[in-house]
């Protein structure tokens, strides 16, 4: 991932977690200034600085180093990502046939 599609990534999970910078340099020990520099993408964060970040934006370390690029992508990886899909599909049909059973009733 690029510096700047990472910084996106981080800023974007730091929003939907109704963060502030100053928040999460609280809870990371990151500086304020590093995260504004990573989030513009002026900055690309070390894997020391990622494994702080992890935590507090609700990541697992290794995904977030996987995003990053300090960490590649694993068989293991394609396939529950493989999984999950299958299961949203097989999530969304299911709700579906319930929905046509209940508007039978």
């Amino acid at each position: 991932m690029n510096t700047n599609n990472l910084g996106k990534t981080l800023k974007g999970r730091r929003l939907s977690k109704e963060m502030t910078l100053r928040q999460l340099s609280s809870k990371s020990g990151v500086s304020v200034s590093h995260l504004g520099r990573t989030e513009r993408g002026e900055r690309f964060p070390s894997a020391r600085i990622l494994r702080k970040l992890a935590k507090p934006l609700g990541f697992a370390e290794t995904e977030l180093l996987k995003l990053a690029g300090f960490m590649s992508q694993d068989d293991s990886d394609r396939r529950i990502k493989k999984l999950k899909l299958e299961i949203k599909a097989e999530i969304i049909y299911l709700a579906g046939a319930l929905y046509r059973k209940v508007d039978e009733l």
